[in-house]
């Protein structure tokens, strides 16, 4: 069965969830349960905590006499936050413009054989079953993670032809909700 699916209404909250979902594979896979995670989201809490750990560190610092020749890290503390909330965002733009490049758009086989995806560049990516490990399907998309770093993302506009064909070639165990 043969999918097409189209990202360009909403990029953004598509892309957010998946990457979210594939940075906290780890716990959804151990949980067999989605809770909304979102990549953002995650980063923001990050960076609010570095931010909180430098704030304690400076207090420390100017009511303590021992940290005095300390000093020096708190602008450090705070300028490595900020750099990580910067690379943060440039990543997101820049996977944006690739994703662009492609006009949002994701195609991909499912049948005995596993998810064939030729969506980036033209390559062929043929991932069989017993290397999916799970379908989630989230509020903006569906995603598939597999037990290689990669993982696919679709709008959830195609939900249903998706999760039949899962059905349909593999395990019903593989869908998380």
């Amino acid at each position: 069965m043969k999918i097409e699916t189209d990202l360009s209404n909403n990029y953004f909250a598509c892309f957010d969830e998946a990457r979210g979902i594939a940075f906290h594979k780890r716990k959804i896979l151990k949980r067999r349960k989605y809770e909304g995670y979102s990549y953002m989201y995650s980063r923001l809490i990050l960076f609010i905590w570095i931010l909180i750990l430098g704030v304690i560190f400076a207090f420390i610092c100017s009511k303590s006499n021992l940290c005095c020749k300390l000093w020096f890290f708190i602008p450090f503390i705070f300028v490595c936050d900020i750099a990580y909330l910067i690379i943060t965002l440039i990543n997101v733009f820049s996977l944006y413009h690739v994703r662009r490049k492609n006009n949002f758009k994701n195609n991909i086989k499912i049948d005995k054989n596993g998810i064939t995806d030729e969506s980036f560049y033209g390559i062929k990516m043929l991932f069989k079953w017993k290397m999916i490990k799970a379908v989630v399907i989230g509020k903006y998309t569906i995603t598939v993670l597999t037990d290689t770093p990669v993982y696919f993302y679709f709008s959830n506009e195609d939900k249903h032809k998706i999760i039949e064909a899962v059905d349909k070639y593999a395990n019903v165990d593989l869908i998380i909700r």
